[in-house]
């Protein structure tokens, strides 16, 4: 299989900082590139450096037809890829001990002044499993947390069970449930940054407020 290389650009001008850094001073140099096990890395590029490995390690993580789509793409591809290059944060994994071969992609958006959206992770086949994606899911909830982000919410469909598990143990819970002719089904899932709100989450809307709370406060401590 062909290897992935990033494409060198230059640095982004403070002029062009993104949405992270203008809301929250969260400079994203100053936290990547990150070291998540003996030979993965994980670090910050440009869209622009994302596209060619979208087309190329997309279709080998979902293993689908691209053509075939089941809903509807509304708006086109230029406005979508606009939309990711105005707002976007992507991450880049690479192997070190393979030549930098690059096996995984993550992105994220600004949601609102207090809420981060993990739109896609996306990891190679041959480095599922290794608790790469919780390694650096936690690493990122860090870094908001520190910045003042209350939480980092993301959807995935209710059929996806193999996700919803990682995201449960990753401490995430369904907050919400929608649906669209673009997405079809999703759950939304929140991984609360802050004890308070997810205790306040949990008054709010389950029946079983204080057995949630005091599971919540368990699996915390085994980490």
């Amino acid at each position: 299989m062909a290897q992935l290389k990033k494409i060198p650009v230059s640095k982004v001008p403070d002029s062009e900082a993104s949405p992270a850094q203008k809301v929250w001073g969260l400079d994203w140099s100053q936290h990547f590139p990150k070291t998540l096990t003996a030979s993965i890395t994980v670090d910050r590029i440009t869209a622009q450096e994302a596209w060619p490995l979208v087309d190329k390690l997309f279709p080998e993580v979902y293993q689908r037809d691209d053509t075939a789509q089941r809903f509807a793409e509304n708006g086109g591809a230029d406005p979508k890829k606009r939309y990711y290059e105005a707002l976007g944060d992507f991450f880049v994994f690479e192997d070190q001990a393979q030549k930098n071969r690059v096996m995984g992609l993550a992105v994220g958006t600004l949601l609102d002044w207090s809420s981060y959206n993990f739109r896609n992770i996306a990891v190679h086949p041959d480095y599922q499993n290794l608790g790469l994606y919780p390694l650096f899911f936690d690493y990122l909830a860090t870094v908001m947390k520190a910045h003042g982000v209350r939480r980092i919410e993301g959807d995935v469909a209710p059929s996806n069970q193999h996700h919803l598990h990682v995201l449960n143990k990753m401490g995430c819970v369904v907050s919400s449930l929608g649906y669209s002719e673009r997405w079809g089904v999703l759950l939304h899932m929140t991984r609360y940054l802050h004890e308070a709100d997810r205790e306040q989450c949990a008054r709010l809307f389950s029946m079983t407020a204080s057995s949630d709370i005091a599971g919540t406060q368990r699996s915390d401590r085994k980490k």
